[in-house]
């Protein structure tokens, strides 16, 4: 692809425009600052780094991404920052409170669908596993819905909506984020194992360490999702496919004993908080809350099957991720 927009500039969506960038694709990222890690002009409406792309002896090379104030919910902006773009990468999200989800989510997922259906635009969502959370068996492009709570609903429906949208559509799930684009706030893996031993603690996580538990690095989610948009182009408009990103299935005191070793700490076997307390600090706490709520994912063995995708792209090893994590 020549051009792509990009909506959100979190840890998926800085991950797939650097990698684009890196193809010498041209990449607008719309957010609602407007802003990328590089300062900006205050109160721009349409900011651009300095280079967006230089011509050297008839070839191009992109060396930053166009920064676009906008909305991805407002549908005027929206056709505006996506206007000529050959693809869109949906990676805007909302606070981990499935209240917010249910009332952001579907609404902003509306405004992306009808944008790219009158461009004419495909559009790539990431997706994760809670609205397969009570399966017993591998997570498959083809599994059925087995929503446990409401953020495995609100997922649910998203996808229903999609698949039944005139928009040419993917979404394509992963499992538990690690890398180094990961935040603390949505990775679990940091948050609970490979900062506190990093800092000489012990690791505590509300879940089960022993049973496989599917991860995805974020690179490899990104370049799946650019996958996901090139194949797109081959398939009927309207099309929806649910895709399975690359990932691993190691075991929390997996990644426990391997970010010991990296930093060169003494191996401690991680606390397995049991799922009583998480109910109880989640009267407090809301992300503990709804931590509780997926226990299925935490709690008993949660396996990611490899898929065609994934074949297409490779497989970095869960290791590499958490080494680029700390």
């Amino acid at each position: 692809m020549k051009t792509a927009l990009v909506i959100g500039n979190g840890q998926i969506g800085s991950e797939i425009a650097a990698q684009l960038i890196a193809s010498g694709t041209v990449v607008r990222i719309a957010t609602r600052s407007g802003r990328g890690s590089s300062s900006t002009s205050s109160g721009a409406t349409n900011t651009t780094a300095p280079s967006e792309a230089s011509s050297t002896a008839g070839t191009t090379t992109v060396s930053a991404p166009t920064h676009i104030k906008a909305d991805a919910s407002d549908r005027a902006q929206l056709a505006e920052s996506a206007t000529g773009v050959d693809a869109i990468f949906a990676c805007a999200h909302a606070p981990y409170d499935s209240r917010k989800w249910e009332q952001v989510l579907p609404r902003l997922d509306a405004a992306i669908l009808d944008t790219a259906a009158d461009l004419g635009i495909p559009v790539v969502f990431p997706e994760s596993v809670y609205a397969f959370a009570g399966l017993r068996t591998p997570i498959t492009e083809s599994s059925p819905f087995a929503p446990v709570e409401d953020k495995g609903r609100i997922r649910q429906r998203l996808i229903e909506v999609r698949e039944a949208h005139t928009a040419t559509s993917a979404s394509v799930i992963a499992g538990d984020l690690l890398g180094r684009t990961a935040e603390k706030w949505s990775s679990v893996v940091r948050m609970c194992i490979t900062e506190p031993i990093s800092h000489g603690r012990r690791a505590m996580v509300p879940a089960r360490t022993d049973v496989p538990h599917g991860i995805t690095v974020i690179a490899d989610h990104a370049a799946a999702m650019i996958q996901a948009a090139e194949d797109l182009k081959s398939v009927p408009a309207g099309t929806h496919q649910l895709r399975i990103a690359p990932a691993s299935n190691p075991t929390l005191a997996d990644i426990a004993d391997f970010t010991a070793d990296v930093v060169g700490k003494k191996h401690k076997r991680p606390v397995s908080v049991p799922r009583w307390a998480t109910r109880a600090i989640g009267a407090f706490e809301r992300s503990f809350y709804e931590l509780n709520q997926l226990a299925p994912i935490w709690y008993e063995p949660c396996v990611i099957a490899s898929s065609d995708l994934a074949e297409a792209v490779g497989t970095t090893d869960w290791r590499e991720g958490v080494t680029q994590m700390l």
